[in-house]
């Protein structure tokens, strides 16, 4: 044996491990081709199936977020509590439960619009928002009654709104 003997191991091994890695490295980051996988005939069926409607898309919480932030009101209400508090204070949405509120037969997430002081969260109004279509109710807080949008517009004249109260 000569003296270089020893050496080569270690380098033959490293070569080998980094070829190995290079071909793993190769073989996850490029995609597979998808093996065909021979399907069985379904028997005939003597009578048609029912078509099944599609399943109903899910907005996400944050989607809810969004839409609500997006009402006139909400960014009106944003706006006036910066103005008045000289950007110390901020409107914000708070999901006041976790879990979605059901209301004839439709899952709707909760939120409470609030001016966030630092003392404390002063809470404006609550809404809720479909998780399936995206409509928005508002709770009353003196009944606890939902009323739409165009109720809640009509009956309490959200635009006039200067303050918590």
């Amino acid at each position: 044996m000569s003296s270089r003997s020893p050496l080569r191991f270690p380098a033959i091994a490293g070569s080998v491990a980094g070829l190995l890695a290079a071909g793993l490295a190769v073989w996850y980051l490029y995609p597979q081709p998808e093996k065909a996988v021979p399907q069985r005939s379904a028997p005939q069926a003597t009578a048609p199936s029912p078509v099944q409607p599609p399943a109903p898309s899910v907005l996400s919480r944050e989607q809810a977020t969004e839409r609500l932030m997006a009402l006139p009101e909400l960014k009106a209400w944003s706006a006036l509590i910066e103005k008045n508090s000289g950007g110390k204070v901020h409107g914000a949405l708070i999901e006041y439960d976790p879990e979605p509120r059901a209301v004839k037969g439709k899952d709707f997430y909760q939120f409470s619009f609030i001016e966030n002081r630092p003392e404390a969260a002063v809470r404006w109004e609550n809404f809720l928002v479909s998780t399936t279509d995206g409509e928005i109710l508002v709770e009353d807080a003196v009944t606890d009654e939902l009323q739409s949008l165009d109720q809640w517009r009509d009956t309490k004249k959200p635009m006039s709104r200067r303050s918590a109260q």
